[in-house]
């Protein structure tokens, strides 16, 4: 079996230059190298050469088309979104015929595309017979335009998701989707990520308990929440820590707010003003000076995923206070490395954190529950090592690059793809 992964138009696939989607794409075909032939197309020049994995052949494809687009909504905004120029920079036609035109010269079984379902039907065409898996790690599907997603998935075999909570919705909202949809987790390295010296199995001999967030500081991960319940965590624990660890970049208001039809998640419209700027970095800084806590929180930025590895082993818990989340990557990498997790009862962290045995769940936009996880788990030492325990066990078990692949390979199979 043949497979051609497509990774999304802007992704950066190759270390030390991944984003999470890249990193996901590379991955999954490395660990899926061994048992079927695998080619990833990526938008790029492959300046950065390739890795050491030389199992995964990384074809790198250009478009002018798509550069001159982009190039027009960033030098005339106004005149860009008057032509509907932004929505055109969205769609990468350019990238799609570039990896259609490889596609008619590359055989393979199966076109694996990450989560631009608009190629699809481009790609279907260029891909002859083989076999079109959409995968979906967003819950994109559920916002779009129905009428234009049911076009796409017209040519789509298998809809692939990267949890329940998406393919659940994915059902409800296309009950006549004809083909096969089955869940694949993403997956983490897990003899990389695993437990340090330090953390909440074994306390520092000096300093205060460490809590630590890794994501973007935007309105959906609901830092706003965490920075509150982090000021009640300070009454009881005063010498605690709180790093958060991803950009400061919010999310447009069109990718995400503009379009969920949750109202937990359209009520973050509150941190964008009447042009759709987001106000959010702002509004987090006056959180933190208000609260009093500036001493206590530590805003790292961005880091190469190889950095993470000492950050989690370091931390006490891991949490994520998301209002929308698909899957929930940092709850994973915490657990391998030990680290009890505190998660929302939001989309796939329903999935990956078992409540009370790797972890906690709360209620999302809750500070005080959020604050009262943390404040039980930091008060109960041989708790927290058992939830140590438990959580190394579960994402070993489920959540390997390996565990992935198989169950991606089962879906191969299961279309017949051979």
């Amino acid at each position: 079996m043949n497979v051609a992964f497509v990774a999304q138009p802007l992704d950066g696939v190759l270390p030390p230059r991944q984003n999470s989607l890249g990193l996901i794409v590379y991955n999954t075909a490395l660990a899926m190298a061994d048992a079927v032939g695998t080619v990833v197309f990526a938008s790029g020049t492959g300046g950065d050469g390739q890795p050491g994995a030389a199992a995964v052949d990384v074809r790198f494809v250009r478009s002018r088309f798509d550069a001159v687009v982009e190039r027009l909504v960033r030098d005339h905004p106004r005149w860009a979104e008057r032509c509907r120029m932004d929505v055109l920079a969205d769609a990468s036609l350019g990238y799609t015929w570039a990896v259609a035109n490889q596609l008619r010269r590359t055989p393979c079984d199966v076109v694996h595309v990450m989560n631009y379902w608009t190629m699809c039907r481009t790609l279907r065409r260029a891909g002859g017979r083989a076999k079109i898996v959409l995968e979906m790690q967003s819950e994109w599907l559920s916002q779009m335009d129905r009428s234009k997603v049911s076009r796409q998935l017209a040519a789509v075999d298998c809809v692939l998701a990267v949890s329940d909570h998406v393919a659940s919705l994915f059902r409800a909202t296309f009950p006549g989707f004809e083909g096969l949809v089955a869940t694949a987790y993403n997956g983490v390295d897990v003899d990389a990520f695993r437990p340090g010296r330090i953390g909440a199995a074994g306390r520092r001999e000096t300093g205060g308990p460490h809590l630590l967030f890794v994501g973007r500081v935007s309105p959906e991960k609901g830092i706003h929440t965490l920075v509150q319940a982090f000021q009640l965590v300070l009454k009881r624990f005063p010498e605690a820590t709180l790093e958060l660890v991803g950009p400061r970049a919010e999310l447009p208001l069109r990718f995400l707010v503009g379009l969920s039809s949750d109202p937990l998640v359209s009520a973050l419209g509150r941190f964008y003003d009447a042009n759709g700027v987001s106000t959010y970095q702002r509004d987090i800084d006056g959180l933190v000076e208000s609260g009093g806590v500036g001493e206590r929180v530590r805003f790292s930025g961005g880091l190469p995923h190889r950095d993470l590895i000492a950050r989690y082993q370091a931390a006490d818990i891991v949490v994520n206070p998301s209002v929308s989340e698909s899957f929930g990557i940092s709850m994973v990498e915490g657990m391998a490395c030990g680290i009890p997790v505190v998660g929302a009862t939001v989309g796939g962290m329903r999935e990956t954190i078992v409540d009370g045995v790797t972890g906690s769940l709360v209620a999302p936009e809750d500070a005080e529950a959020l604050a009262g996880a943390i404040i039980d788990i930091w008060a109960d030492p041989v708790r927290a090592r058992r939830m140590s325990e438990a959580g190394r066990a579960r994402a070993v078990a489920m959540f390997s690059w390996r565990a992935r692949a198989s169950r991606i390979l089962t879906a191969y199979r299961a279309l017949g793809a051979k």
